[in-house]
């Protein structure tokens, strides 16, 4: 009984986690036997790592079974290979919830980066969330430090925004 009551707690306390899907992808990325199945899923129908963070991001979501089309298109652009198009794909098909402040990030959130935006990837956990270096997973590596606020210069693209799955 205290455990369950323990348990709904912190699924009130942080209901971005109640559905799982942040959860079951945090889980299964953060394991480098998974990264490394998600890169060879990738190499087989996309060809490359280089510039494939959203086929990276899209694998490893279909991995865990979120419905995400390999070749399907969004206003043409492709949902697995184009950020914008796995962004709207997300939020309209899924009811995905974009947030803008980086403070409220949770393990297994998608993060996009500003400009195109260029970069996508997920959050695992903070590293220094006093300077806002956060360890994350993306086509470029396993578990890396990330500032999500890089100094002025930088060819790093910051924190944009993150899509969050919806609570049920």
């Amino acid at each position: 009984m205290r455990l369950g009551l323990v348990c709904a707690l912190l699924l009130l306390a942080n209901p971005a986690r109640a559905d799982g899907i942040t959860d079951q992808l945090d889980d299964y990325i953060s394991s480098k036997k998974n990264y490394n199945q998600v890169k060879r899923d990738v190499l087989e129908w996309h060809g490359t790592t280089r510039n494939g963070c959203v086929a990276f991001v899209s694998t490893a979501l279909r991995n865990i079974g979120v419905d995400i089309p390999l070749r399907g298109k969004r206003d043409g652009w492709g949902v697995s290979r184009i950020t914008f198009a796995l962004r709207d794909y997300l939020q309209q098909e899924h009811g995905w919830t974009k947030m803008t402040d980086v403070a409220e990030l949770v393990p297994g959130d998608i993060v996009f980066t500003d400009g195109y935006p260029d970069h996508v990837f997920v959050f695992h956990s903070w590293r220094n969330e006093r300077k806002l270096i956060a360890l994350v997973t993306d086509n470029q590596g396993f578990a890396i430090r990330r500032p999500m606020q890089p100094k002025a210069g930088s060819e790093i693209a910051g924190f944009a925004y993150a899509l969050r799955p919806p609570t049920p």
